[in-house]
């Protein structure tokens, strides 16, 4: 009965990831369910460092002090090839995807191709953004709204638009005081009601 709800185009693409990941059809099938529960609390999730920790469990590498926007999407069959440096910021409804494919027909001429996407400390990606596999944004880079990040950005740059192209270097001359300011912050005490 579940084979049937389940199509031919589906029992293909899962059996080629399982084999990826040298797991059985059923036990990847388990997995991703799992991980696609995890995205949708994290995408709904009203707290900020929640959304970032279920993403976490999913496989995505995220570093500390990592905001992560609602309805961010990280790829669905390869999160653990997504790295986010420490005091990223990562605006809603953006999609980082770490592999492509063509469709069953053309897969031939298009196989499925995974790289990982590395974005550097400090790095701002502003809502509704797209990274494509095998790029890496340069630390203290911010990404316009809306932009298509399809090849690497450099440090200290603004970059805008489709494809993203760098407008702007940013003067960012040892800004990045965060960590020292935490650190320094007095620890706040909550008394008992």
């Amino acid at each position: 009965m579940v084979s049937e709800m389940v199509s031919d185009r589906d029992k293909i693409c899962f059996g080629e990831i399982a084999e990826h990941y040298h797991e059985n059809f059923l036990v990847f099938g388990i997995k991703y369910f799992w991980k696609w529960l995890l995205e949708r609390l994290a995408s709904t999730c009203p707290i900020p460092s929640w959304r970032a920790k279920f993403h976490k469990m999913r496989g995505v590498n995220i570093g500390k002090n990592v905001y992560i926007g609602y309805d961010v999407i990280f790829d669905r069959l390869h999160p653990e090839m997504i790295t986010i440096e420490d005091f990223v910021e990562i605006g809603d409804r953006c999609i980082l995807s770490a592999h492509s494919r063509g469709s069953l027909t053309t897969r031939n001429a298009y196989p499925r191709t995974i790289e990982p996407i590395i974005i550097r400390h400090g790095v701002s990606v502003n809502p509704g953004c797209i990274i494509t596999q095998g790029v890496e944004i340069g630390e203290n880079s911010i990404i316009g709204i809306g932009s298509v990040v399809s090849r690497n950005i450099s440090p200290n740059s603004l970059a805008l638009g489709f494809p993203a192209k760098v407008v702007k270097k940013l003067d960012v001359v040892n800004e990045d005081k965060t960590e020292e300011k935490l650190e320094a912050r007095p620890e706040v005490k909550s008394e008992a009601c």
